[in-house]
């Protein structure tokens, strides 16, 4: 699989790192330990595993680049599989955190887990994502790091490496949110949590032409009659069970049904108080329990319209924790942030080839993957499955160089073991085309 795309990274390797490229995605994909060291030990005739080290580490390609051949790869990929990406697409922006016990690792910090209910030793990963038809596909990425962290690791960095500036996540999100629009993706809803709902992000996202639904806390505050009031305050008081409508949401591939109102109000944190449409949900009949605000800039957008494009945002949920399980996202051991943020790169490239498919080699190839991928998407619903999928054709390259170095030494099965079993032995193969 990998060896399919390595021509759209040509322009940003030499030779030795696209042999280094190729291990370190490939190895990804079907390593049981996806450290540097037994990532590297996988591999027919491995060099030592600092030279795959150093890929990541301290050689000196350019991060720039590669950015802009995966962006590239993804708009190739959603062009060829154009039929599975219908359909408006869903900017979804979050952040995960990736558990670590290296305490000299730059940019990790004391981060609250909320799935743990206490604070954890981690990184703080910002992603963005492209939701589009039956395609799920990270875009991009930022580590955060807390402004006083920020600035004391600022300090004891040498002349050497560049300084950089403090973003918070946020502006991280704008950030990303402009550079996938400047790099083609096509989407036309913008979707967060809570944390991301802010002036900024909304105002930007509404200039690009996008519409934006995010999650509130419920001590917004909304214009009433009676003058400015919390969410949480107004839905306690003014509305009545007769009210809310039975709203059907498809959530996780399950149906589930919520709860809702739905009008518009004035927000008093959004530019010049401006109108909104705003969502209360429940998961009872009975209105029990505090209920969920949802917020759009779409002033005649429908609940069920609403809550139906949010709920895809487990999509990206998904990611963190197919990334997590089966690509190594938390499993690297870099101290400096620049090996850190080529790894997540690598983590990212490497999922988003496996959604996409490999790269026919002609038309007639075209043809035949779309019947390939519909087969096969029926049964490998999981980047799980892929990635053994992808372990079965290295098996079958590797059956295939034993086949080929039995014919050349007469099938003599001793000095075939001797051969395939030195680690000094080369043999001219394409072994590893992931």
């Amino acid at each position: 699989m990998v060896s399919s795309y390595l021509p759209a990274f040509e322009s940003v390797f030499s030779k030795p790192q696209m042999k280094n490229f190729a291990r370190y995605t490939s190895g990804l994909m079907i390593s049981p330990n996806r450290t540097v060291s037994a990532m590297n030990d996988l591999f027919y005739s491995h060099n030592d595993q600092s030279a795959l080290n150093n890929f990541i580490t301290d050689s000196t390609w350019s991060d720039e680049e590669l950015d802009m051949a995966r962006y590239q790869v993804i708009l190739d990929g959603l062009k060829r599989r154009s039929k599975d990406c219908e359909g408006d697409g869903i900017f979804v922006m979050d952040d995960v955190l990736s558990h670590k016990t290296g305490k000299h690792m730059e940019y990790a910090g004391k981060f609250f887990d909320h799935a743990e209910g206490t604070y954890t030793h981690a990184h703080d990963i910002m992603t963005t994502h492209l939701v589009k038809g039956r395609l799920s596909i990270p875009l991009d990425f930022r580590v955060y790091i807390k402004k006083e962290e920020f600035e004391e690791k600022e300090k004891e960095k040498d002349e050497e490496r560049p300084k950089e500036k403090f973003e918070d996540k946020n502006q991280m999100a704008r950030e990303l949110l402009l550079k996938a629009e400047s790099n083609g993706m096509s989407f036309l809803y913008v979707v967060g949590d809570s944390w991301f709902f802010c002036r900024d992000t909304a105002e930007l996202a509404a200039s690009l032409g996008k519409i934006w639904i995010f999650q509130s806390k419920s001590d917004r505050v909304v214009l009433m009659p009676q003058g400015w009031v919390s969410l949480s305050e107004w839905a306690k008081t003014t509305m009545s069970k007769e009210k809310f409508k039975r709203v059907k949401v498809r959530y996780k591939d399950k149906e589930q049904t919520y709860w809702c109102y739905e009008t518009n109000l004035r927000m008093r944190s959004l530019k010049d108080a401006q109108r909104v449409r705003i969502v209360v949900s429940y998961d009872n009949p009975e209105l029990e329990g505090e209920p969920n605000f949802y917020c759009s800039n779409k002033l005649d957008m429908k609940a069920d319209k609403m809550l139906n494009v949010y709920a895809k945002r487990w999509k990206i949920d998904s990611f963190y924790r197919d990334a997590k399980q089966n690509l190594g996202m938390e499993e690297y051991e870099m101290r400096k942030i620049e090996g850190v943020r080529r790894h997540l790169a690598m983590v990212l490239i490497a999922h988003t080839l496996l959604v996409l498919g490999p790269v026919p080699e002609s038309k007639e190839d075209t043809k035949l993957q779309r019947i390939d991928v519909a087969r096969a998407e029926a049964v490998v619903e999981t980047i799980g499955s892929r990635c053994r999928l992808a372990y079965r054709e290295v098996l079958v390259s590797f059956i295939a160089l034993i086949l080929r170095v039995g014919k050349k030494l007469e099938n003599h099965a001793d000095r075939i073991a001797s051969l395939v079993l030195s680690s000094r032995a080369k043999i001219e193969t394409n072994f590893a085309k992931v």
